[in-house]
């Protein structure tokens, strides 16, 4: 029920959403739904934390086999998740207190699963001798707020996931200038 009602949150405006399409999807009847979910607000608040849990473990599982190939992943999954709950976590921020709070410590305690893993990350990485980063902590939280803004915050379509992981892997520093006499 949570995977389906997820499904639809990720791909349809979130007014569009109704319990009845949630029960259809998920294969059981609109009574069996309300018995585990009172409410819309209910099963996206449970469906967004079952989301967080599943994409702090899928942060761990990435198989790939160097640090900067793995933040590409990682990068990649929090961008396409995240932004694809991005207009119903700010339907659900509007809807109340008690929803805006309840959906707020969900993302917390989600959140700080992600940077659990993203640290985690970022360590193997400092330790194999792929990855220079002084302040672990402060990477994480800037990549996981630059991730919230690009898909939240903006008005304007997310970037794509290689151009934000580039972003965190190179930073600001120039390019390389071209050998003397070579074209630019």
């Amino acid at each position: 029920m949570l995977e389906a009602g997820m499904d639809l949150f990720s791909g349809l405006p979130y007014a569009a959403v109704h319990m009845d399409a949630v029960a259809a999807a998920a294969g059981v009847a609109k009574p069996t739904l309300y018995r585990y979910f009172a409410t819309k607000e209910a099963l996206f608040i449970d469906g967004l934390a079952w989301t967080l849990a599943d994409l702090r473990d899928a942060i761990g599982a990435i198989a790939a086999t160097d640090a900067p190939a793995r933040l590409r992943a990682a990068v990649g999954l929090v961008l396409e998740r995240i932004g694809a709950l991005s207009p119903a976590l700010t339907a659900i921020e509007g809807r109340g207190a008690e929803f805006g709070e309840r959906s707020r410590r969900v993302l917390r305690e989600g959140f700080d699963g992600l940077r659990d893993a993203l640290a985690g990350l970022l360590r193997d990485g400092v330790a194999a001798g792929e990855l220079h980063v002084p302040d672990i902590d402060l990477a994480v939280l800037m990549i996981l707020g630059g991730i919230r803004m690009a898909v939240h915050g903006t008005g304007r379509r997310p970037p794509a996931s290689a151009a934000v992981a580039d972003f965190f892997l190179h930073g600001l520093g120039a390019p390389p200038a071209p050998p003397h006499g070579a074209k630019r």
